[in-house]
Formats: C-alpha cells, sequence, structure tokens
C-alpha cells in the first residue's frame, strides 16, 4: 500500500507561514502574503495561482482589497469565503484606524487622518462624502459617511453637515470626499460647496478648516490650492 502524499502546498504554506512568524510582513511579497491568507479559506487547496491571478488582474494588493465581492468571485477560484474574508480584513483594517475616544484613538495629526480617510475611501469606485468633527483640542474626534453617490457625483446639503457637527458637539470641521478617476483636480461644484459651507460654518461658529480630495495615494486641500501629505 503506497504511503499517503501531503500535497505539495501545505509544506510551502508552512514556510511561508513561519517566515511571517519569525520576522514579518516584509519578508513575503505581496503575492505570498495574499496566497498565505487565501490559505485560510481555501485550506485544501494550492492558493498561489489565485494570489497570482488576483494581482495581474487588479494591479496591486491595496487594489485587491479595494474590489467588491462580487469583483473578487469573478476571478477563478475565489469563492464566497475567500471574498468574504478579504474584505474582512480591510473592515478590520479601516476599524483600527477609525477614531475611538473609547479605545483611546483620535487622530491628531494630518498624517494620520490622511491615512485613515485614504484607507476608508481612497480606493472605492463611488464618490464618498464624508465629515471630520474635531473637538476643542483639534484631535479627530467623529467622522461621519454623509454620502455615496456615483463615480463622480455625491450629493451633499448643507443641513445634513451641521446638523450632525451638531449633534456631535464638533468645535470644526473638515470635509473629505474621494475622487475615483484618481485626478485631484476639484471640479466647479466642489469649490462651490466648499465656499457655502465655510461661510455657513463661519457664521455658526463651527469653522470649516478644509476640504480635501483623496485618491488611493493622493490628497489635495482645496483650501491650499495644492497636493498634501
Amino acid at each position: 500500500m503506497m504511503a499517503d502524499v501531503k500535497p505539495h502546498y501545505r509544506g510551502h504554506r508552512k514556510r511561508l507561514r513561519d517566515r511571517f512568524r519569525n520576522s514579518g510582513k516584509d519578508a513575503l511579497s505581496d503575492y505570498e502574503i495574499l496566497e498565505l491568507l487565501l490559505g485560510y479559506a481555501s485550506p485544501q487547496k494550492d492558493t498561489k495561482p489565485a494570489a497570482k491571478e488576483l494581482l495581474s488582474r487588479f494591479g496591486s494588493l491595496g487594489r485587491v482589497f479595494d474590489e467588491s465581492p462580487d469583483e473578487l468571485e469573478s476571478t477563478k477560484e475565489i469563492g464566497e469565503y475567500a471574498s468574504t474574508l478579504i474584505k474582512l480584513v480591510k473592515a478590520c483594517i479601516i476599524r483600527c484606524l477609525a477614531p475611538s475616544e473609547k479605545a483611546g484613538i483620535i487622530l491628531d495629526s494630518p498624517e494620520s487622518v490622511l491615512k485613515y480617510i485614504q484607507s476608508e475611501i481612497g480606493g472605492e469606485k463611488n464618490e464618498h462624502f464624508m465629515l471630520l468633527c474635531l473637538n476643542s483640542a483639534g484631535c479627530l474626534a467623529h467622522t461621519e459617511h454623509l454620502s455615496k453617490g456615483t463615480v463622480n457625483m455625491a450629493h451633499v446639503y448643507p443641513r445634513e453637515v451641521f446638523k450632525t457637527a451638531l449633534m456631535k458637539g464638533a468645535a470644526s470641521l473638515i470635509l473629505i470626499h474621494n475622487h475615483p478617476s484618481g485626478t485631484l483636480t476639484p471640479s466647479s461644484h466642489d469649490e462651490r460647496l466648499t465656499r457655502s459651507l465655510t461661510e455657513l460654518g463661519d457664521q455658526l461658529g463651527i469653522p470649516v478648516h478644509d476640504h480635501i480630495i483623496v485618491t488611493r495615494d493622493q490628497a489635495y486641500s482645496i483650501k491650499l490650492g495644492r497636493k498634501i501629505g
């Protein structure tokens, strides 16, 4: 009787796991990180081909995590368990970066704010409009998604902006929206909205510090008229 032969990928996966546990993320390439992750959704399969296919199709590890479950599942060998695991990891990242006084996380620098909002909406395929509420110390204490729109428009109503600001006790605000196209150039609508909300904020005593456009890896300040970060 022939001895049972273990699939070749099991030993390989253990070596990947050991490298990660001993040396961290820098010990693995992007496809190896994804391969190891997918192994937890499909323990009985060689996940290297699927990992490489995802990176080839979507272009980068970050963009794989930005894709919808349906898009992920349209890739060969990616089923419901694998797509759910990928989206769950993305949700965990965003939750960890989100401001929370209870958890002791208050974003208190421009860099930390940008890192959070780019993770939250920078890679989205539709426009999202977010409101960042700052406390009296100038630290980010609350965020609110006010609108989700199309590929090039998200409708925002001033009354909703300041209703939220008042309910959350905001001392000041930062407005955020993403450009799925990747361009940082503000539209005439973006500039008009910035002016009208800034004027209204001044009247209510809740100043609008900035309106920032974000993509996955870039950001633009409408107030400053230049790229930031």
